[in-house]
C-alpha cells in the first residue's frame, strides 16, 4: 500500500482564550457529526486520562442527546498497553513488546542498587528513577551518555562519583530487566508509539485521527503526531500556540535554540516550538481552528498576555505599547497577608460563583497545601470539590493508621505513639465497641501522664496494674501484641509489610481496607509482601516511619467519581484543556508558582546540555498560566 502521507501536514491551534475541549468537539461534530458512524469509527489521541474525561464531557455538552463517541486514547497513560489493546488493536502479534516492570518493584530494585534500604536510599532511588526516565524519554543511548561524561571537563568530584554510578546503572539496567523478562514503562511506551507510527505510515486506519492537546516534545510522541499530521484523514490540534499575528516571527526565532544550543526553555511557547521542530512543521503551516465551543474570553486580553510574555530580548516593547494592547480586562488581583487568608478568599469566591445556577468555578494551583486548605473550607459548607490530584495515601485514614502502627513499633510502644494509635479514628471497631475502646483509651491517657514507663508491653503491664486500669488496658492490649519488639532488630521490608497488615487488621478490622484509600493501602502492602526486591531490603526502627511515609506519599488516592459538579481544583497542565466560568489562580508566589526546579543529584546540567536533553527549568514554561 502507499504510505498514505498527505503533501502538507494538517496542524491547527485553538487560541488560549477559547475553551480547548469544547472548541475541538464543536469542530469535529461540525465536520463529521452528520454521519454518526463517522465519529464512532475514528479516534482522538489525548495527553492523559484527565483529558479523556474532559473531552468526553465536552461531547456530552455539545451533543444534546445520544452520540457515538470516537475512541479516546491517552498516549501518556502509564497503562498504555491496555489502552492500545482495546482501542487500536494489537500493533504486532509476531513480535510482542515485553511487559513493563511494575513501578514499585522498579523503585525497590533501584533502592537496593543505591543503598541498603534506608529512607535516604529510597529517596535517591526515586531521583534515579526520574533521571532514567528522562534519558529514556529522550531516547539517549548508553554510549552517548558515556561519550558525554568523558567529554565534559571541570566537574566537581561529587558529580564525577554520581555520573560514574549512573553510567554503570544505565548500562547494566536493561540487562537486569531482560533477566526478568521486563522493560521500563517509559521505554515500552516509546516502542509502542513508534510501532504505531510505522504501522500507520504503511496502513493508515479508517476514519479520521486527531492528536489533540498534546504538548510534550518527547521524540516518540513527536514522531507519532508527525505521522498523524500527514495522514490523509489525520490532523494535530495544539492548545494555545501563538501565531505570528500575536507573537512576531523574530520573537519566535529568539526562543532558540541558537547556534550555541542555548534556548529560552522557561518561555511558555518553547515546548510547543520544540514539538513543531521535531514534527518537521513550520509555525506558518499551522492554521487557526475556526470553531468555538461558546466559552471564550476576550482575544484582546490574550494578545496582552502574549505581549507581557515577550521573549527576553524584546521585553522592552511593553513600555511603548499603546494602552489597549496592555489591558487585562476582567482580571482582578487579590493580595492576602498569609496562606490562611488566601484560602478563605478563594473558598468564598468559589462558593459565591456557584450560587448562580449553572455557573462553574475552578481553582488552578500547583500548591497542594493551598488546595487542601480550600478543600477543607469548602467542606464546612458541604461542598466536596472535585480535586483532580486527589490526596496522598499518607493523608488518608488508612495511611495514617499504618504510619501510627509503624511509629508505635519503632518507639517500642512509647506513650505518645501508643495513645495516637489507640485514638485513631479507625481503631477499636464501630458503635458501642468503639465507645468502650475510647473510654479505655482515655483512662490509659490519664495513667500515662507521668514518667515514661519501661519500653514494651512488660513496662506498660506493670504501670497500668499499679495505676488500677488493668481492665481498660486489657481491652486495648491484645491488638498491640504483635508490635512488641517488632523492630528491636532489622527485618526485611516484605516481612515488615506483612506485620503492618496484620496489626492494621487487628486494630481496625475490615475498616482499615474500606473505600479507595483502604483498597490502595491493601494493594500496596500486598505488593510489598510479594516483591522480590522488598525481600532484599531491610528496615530498622530509625527508618521504618520515614521509609513508609515515602512509599505512602507516592500513592495518590482519587475517588472513582468526582465531587461537586461545578467546583473544580486543577493542576497546571490539565487546566489548559478545561473550562470554567470563574477561574482563580492561587499560590502565585515566588518559589511556589513557578516552583524552583528540583535538583537532579545524578545528572549535572553540563551533561544534560551536551546530550541535548531538556533543562531542569523547562517545567517553568509549562507552569505559566494559559487560561486567559
Amino acid at each position: 500500500m502507499s504510505d498514505g502521507a498527505a503533501e502538507h501536514p494538517t496542524v491547527f491551534t485553538i487560541p488560549s482564550h477559547r475553551s480547548f475541549a469544547d472548541s475541538l468537539v464543536a469542530g469535529l461534530i461540525a465536520r463529521h457529526g452528520r454521519d454518526p458512524l463517522a465519529l464512532a469509527s475514528s479516534r482522538i489521541l489525548l495527553p492523559n486520562n484527565r483529558a479523556v474525561r474532559t473531552v468526553t464531557e465536552a461531547f456530552v455538552r455539545a451533543s444534546g442527546g445520544g452520540l457515538l463517541l470516537p475512541r479516546l486514547i491517552p498516549v501518556g497513560d502509564p497503562e498504555l498497553d491496555d489502552r492500545i489493546g482495546g482501542a487500536l488493536d494489537p500493533i504486532d502479534d509476531n513480535e510482542p513488546v515485553p511487559a513493563a516492570i511494575e513501578p514499585m518493584e522498579r523503585l525497590l530494585t533501584l533502592t537496593s542498587i543505591v543503598g541498603e534500604g534506608t529512607a535516604e536510599s529510597l529517596r535517591l532511588a526515586a531521583d534515579l528513577a526520574r533521571t532514567l526516565d528522562a534519558l529514556l524519554i529522550e531516547e539517549v543511548e548508553p554510549s552517548r551518555l558515556t561519550d558525554a561524561v568523558e567529554g565534559t571537563a571541570d566537574l566537581a568530584r561529587h558529580w564525577e562519583a554520581s555520573l560514574a554510578k549512573l553510567r554503570l546503572i544505565y548500562e547494566a539496567w536493561p540487562e537486569l530487566l531482560a533477566q526478568r523478562g521486563r522493560i521500563d514503562l517509559t521505554g515500552r511506551r516509546n516502542r509502542l508509539l513508534r510501532r504505531l507510527a510505522a504501522r500507520w505510515k504503511s496502513d493508515p486506519p479508517t476514519g479520521f485521527t486527531v492528536a489533540a492537546g498534546i504538548t510534550t516534545a518527547a521524540p516518540a510522541v513527536a514522531a507519532l503526531t508527525a505521522r498523524v499530521a500527514r495522514m490523509p484523514e489525520g490532523m494535530v490540534v495544539l492548545p494555545g500556540l501563538w501565531l505570528s499575528d500575536v507573537f512576531p516571527d523574530e520573537e519566535w526565532d529568539a526562543l532558540g535554540p541558537d547556534e550555541q544550543g542555548r534556548s529560552e526553555a522557561t518561555h511558555p511557547q518553547y515546548h510547543l516550538k520544540q514539538l513543531l521542530d521535531r514534527m518537521g512543521v513550520a509555525r506558518g503551516e499551522v492554521g487557526r481552528w475556526r470553531h468555538s465551543g461558546g466559552a471564550a474570553s476576550s482575544p484582546a486580553r490574550a494578545r496582552a498576555i502574549a505581549n507581557a510574555m515577550a521573549a527576553p530580548d524584546f521585553s522592552h516593547k511593553w513600555e511603548t505599547l499603546p494602552s489597549p494592547k496592555r489591558r487585562l480586562n476582567d482580571i482582578r488581583l487579590a493580595v492576602l497577608p498569609d496562606a490562611a487568608a488566601e484560602a478563605q478568599a478563594i473558598a468564598l469566591a468559589l462558593r459565591g460563583a456557584i450560587e448562580t445556577p449553572g455557573k462553574t468555578a475552578a481553582l488552578v494551583t500547583p500548591d497542594r497545601q493551598l488546595a487542601a486548605r480550600v478543600t477543607a473550607l469548602l467542606a464546612r459548607w458541604g461542598i466536596e470539590a472535585d480535586d483532580s490530584a486527589g490526596r496522598s495515601l499518607s493523608q488518608t485514614p488508612p495511611g495514617t493508621l499504618l504510619l501510627g502502627i509503624a511509629a508505635a513499633a519503632a518507639e517500642e510502644l512509647a506513650p505518645v505513639a501508643l495513645l495516637a494509635l489507640a485514638k485513631h479514628p479507625l481503631a477499636g471497631g464501630e458503635g458501642d465497641e468503639r465507645l468502650a475502646w475510647l473510654e479505655s483509651a482515655r483512662a490509659l491517657d490519664l495513667a500515662l501522664r507521668g514518667p515514661r514507663p519501661p519500653a514494651g508491653l512488660a513496662g506498660l503491664d506493670a504501670l497500668f496494674k499499679e495505676e488500677g486500669v488493668a481492665s481498660e488496658w486489657g481491652r486495648i492490649r491484645p491488638p498491640l501484641a504483635g508490635l512488641d519488639g517488632l523492630l528491636s532488630a532489622t527485618m526485611p521490608l516484605d516481612r515488615f509489610a506483612g506485620a503492618l497488615a496484620q496489626a492494621a487488621q487487628a486494630i481496625a478490622g475490615d475498616a482499615a481496607w474500606r473505600g479507595p484509600p483502604g483498597r490502595m493501602a491493601a494493594d500496596l502492602l500486598s505488593e510489598l509482601q510479594g516483591s522480590e526486591a522488598a525481600a532484599g531490603l531491610v528496615v530498622g526502627a530509625d527508618d521504618a516511619v520515614p521509609l513508609l511515609r515515602q512509599l505512602l506519599d507516592g500513592q495518590a488516592v482519587r475517588p472513582p467519581y468526582g465531587g461537586h459538579p461545578r467546583i473544580f481544583i486543577w493542576g497546571l497542565l490539565e487546566a489548559r484543556l478545561q473550562r470554567a466560568d470563574l477561574i482563580v489562580l492561587g499560590g502565585l508566589n515566588e518559589g511556589t508558582w513557578p516552583a524552583m526546579p528540583a535538583p537532579d543529584p545524578w545528572l549535572p546540567p553540563k551533561v544534560r546540555a551536551s546530550l541535548g536533553m531538556p533543562t531542569l527549568d523547562l517545567r517553568i514554561g509549562h507552569s505559566v498560566p494559559r487560561k486567559c
